[in-house]
């Protein structure tokens, strides 16, 4: 991989992915205070952002065997991100429609790991969205990553992502442990939402 990016010139690019996210931000923050407002349980536990760094963007690239340059990070749709932690599944969908319901926000691309896990078990529900931003005397069209998921999901994911990412040996047995955590998380979630609807929460 060659590198043709400096470290300056990314941070601007970053600048320009975050003023998106904030954008995005915003409307997530407004559709929850309408949630609060109206009196319908409010689906959104927990919100959280990053803007990924050189470092983790250059080791991306060179992933994929790719040079660092301008022409990389326009391939780029994770620079910015923005995941979205519920409690039920359900609610998963709920806020997926009302986000891709406003008018400032186009939904690009849909990957949908809920519905079809990945072989290990991940399953969330990513979302890639544009919104338009004016930076530097011009407006320009930012993409954005939302993911969607629940608490059992985030756990799921966190622990997998601590253990084969941070780990330099990781277990041999861990992707068959992980599958079966992912199927009784995925039983947990469906079993939530009847005792959910069961008690009237909702």
């Amino acid at each position: 991989m060659d590198i043709l990016l400096t470290k300056d010139e990314y941070n601007q690019y970053a600048a320009l992915c975050e003023c998106g996210m904030r954008t995005v931000l915003t409307r997530v923050e407004n559709l929850r205070q309408e949630a609060e407002l109206t009196g319908v349980r409010n689906p959104y536990a927990t919100i959280q952002n990053r803007i990924k760094s050189y470092d983790s963007v250059a080791e991306k690239i060179a992933r994929r065997d790719m040079n660092f340059d301008k022409a990389a990070l326009r391939q780029l749709h994770d620079i910015a991100g923005i995941r979205i932690i519920t409690l039920y599944k359900d609610d998963i969908y709920r806020i997926r429609d009302a986000l891709v319901r406003q008018p400032s926000i186009e939904l690009l691309e849909e990957r949908d790991y809920v519905a079809n896990p990945k072989e290990n078990g991940y399953r969330s529900l990513h979302l890639i969205v544009s919104v338009h931003v004016y930076f530097r005397e011009t407006t320009r069209s930012v993409p954005v990553e939302i993911q969607i998921r629940t608490k059992a999901m985030d756990l799921w994911a966190s622990i997998e992502h601590d253990c084969n990412y941070k780990n330099d040996t990781p277990c041999p047995a861990a992707p068959d442990t992980f599958a079966k955590l992912a199927r009784i998380l995925e039983d947990f979630d469906s079993n939530a939402i009847d005792i959910r609807d069961r008690s009237g929460a909702d």
